[in-house]
């Protein structure tokens, strides 16, 4: 075999070999273009995968309803403030005469913290000490600084702070008072819609009833606002006199003091009594003239 043929054999071969890879190479390229546009995703310039085109009449997929990062599952859920309802107590003695004091310096610590005084009784014993109960309303966020101003105007016998957090119960009210107030207004748009005088009837008892709910609904909410929203503080004082020394002089005094409170406090009933001791006299008597009238009467045919 000559030199040319060998030559012509492997130019051959060589452009066949070309053809076949050519063939090759551009039948995987038509086939990663097809999957590219037929598969629904392909790969973009930053290397993320392609978002696939909606048809028509097609629900958005969950990427694609929600683009960003912030999606369903992955931000974190609102946070529910704490409602908190704080009530406290505290009891205090002061000497004869101080409460006058320590109820104008309570008043004026309570409202320079934008409170108020909502409820007072006072009464004044034998020896004319005064027993008195302040109910004071404070802002929650002052509750803990104005009872610490309080306690030091006397002398505090005791202390006491009761928590409950009605958070729970916020909540659940308020989704009722949704629920409820669409319930309302469905059964307002059906008004329009009745067609009888018994579908109108109907409607509006349903009506009613929603609305009732609602209102209890919305009393206990503002209840539960006033209440976080204000604590309760007690203030509790006694006067207490200076203790007596012993010795028999002292007793004897305290004898006599005690003998003029017990006649005082029998003339005091006495005083009760005597109306009705009169009354009884006045009617034992009508009986006696009566009873004598008739038994100095001489009898028929004497």
């Amino acid at each position: 075999m000559g030199r040319g043929i060998k030559w012509k054999i492997l130019s051959t071969t060589i452009v066949v070999l070309l053809l076949v890879a050519g063939i090759f190479i551009l039948g995987c390229g038509g086939r990663e273009a097809e999957v590219s546009s037929e598969g629904g995703k392909g790969v973009t310039e930053s290397g993320g995968e392609a978002e696939k085109p909606l048809l028509a009449g097609e629900a958005p997929s969950r990427e694609q309803a929600y683009p960003t990062t912030e999606r369903p599952g992955t931000s974190a859920l609102p946070e529910v403030k704490a409602r908190v309802i704080k009530t406290g107590l505290v009891k205090m003695k002061t000497d004869r005469g101080g409460y006058t004091g320590i109820r104008e310096d309570a008043m004026a610590l309570v409202t320079a913290a934008g409170g108020y005084i909502q409820d007072e009784s006072s009464s004044r014993d034998e020896d004319g000490l005064v027993h008195a109960t302040l109910t004071l309303r404070v802002p929650a966020e002052a509750f803990d600084r104005i009872m610490t101003d309080i306690s030091s105007l006397g002398e505090v016998l005791s202390t006491q702070v009761n928590t409950s957090d009605v958070s729970a119960e916020y909540v659940d009210l308020e989704a009722r008072l949704r629920h409820l107030q669409a319930e309302e207004a469905f059964y307002l748009t059906l008004i329009g819609k009745a067609s009888t005088v018994q579908e109108m009837v109907t409607i509006r008892e349903h009506l009613s009833s929603v609305q009732l709910q609602k209102e209890q609904v919305q009393g206990r909410i503002n209840y539960l606002d006033s209440q976080t929203q204000y604590s309760t503080l007690t203030l509790s004082v006694d006067e207490a006199g200076p203790e007596e020394k012993g010795g028999f002089w002292n007793s004897v005094g305290r004898a006599f003091r005690a003998f003029a409170r017990g006649m005082r406090a029998l003339a005091l009933a006495l005083f009760y009594v005597l109306p009705w001791v009169v009354l009884a006299a006045l009617l034992g008597l009508v009986v006696y003239f009566v009873s004598r009238g008739r038994k100095g009467k001489p009898a028929e045919g004497e």
